[in-house]
């Protein structure tokens, strides 16, 4: 097993903002998402097993992406200032 520890940020412009929610702003969790997928480096996964999403990101805001893979299977966890922002399991290789 292997554990990794990154640095990201929300994005300052994203299309998505106009409609999410108007005058305030926040990163819609299928984007924050592929910044977690994007990172880990592996593609696209073959599945989400699951994934939570605790706190609302502002555009710009920074956070810590860490993750554990062993075989197939990466376990992540998204905090900023010690609060959790979001944790999933994602499944890479054959959906079953």
């Amino acid at each position: 097993m292997t554990e990794l520890t990154i640095q990201l940020q929300a994005p300052l412009d994203h299309p998505s903002y106009d409609g999410h929610f108007p005058g305030r702003p926040v990163l819609p969790g299928v984007a924050l998402l592929e910044l977690v997928v994007d990172a880990i480096g592996r593609g696209a996964p073959s599945t989400v097993d699951s994934v939570k999403f605790r706190r609302a990101l502002l555009p710009g805001e920074t956070f810590s992406l860490q993750w554990t893979h062993a075989g197939a299977r990466v376990s992540f966890h998204c905090e900023r200032h010690g609060q959790p922002v979001a944790e999933g399991l994602l499944s890479y290789g054959r959906a079953p």
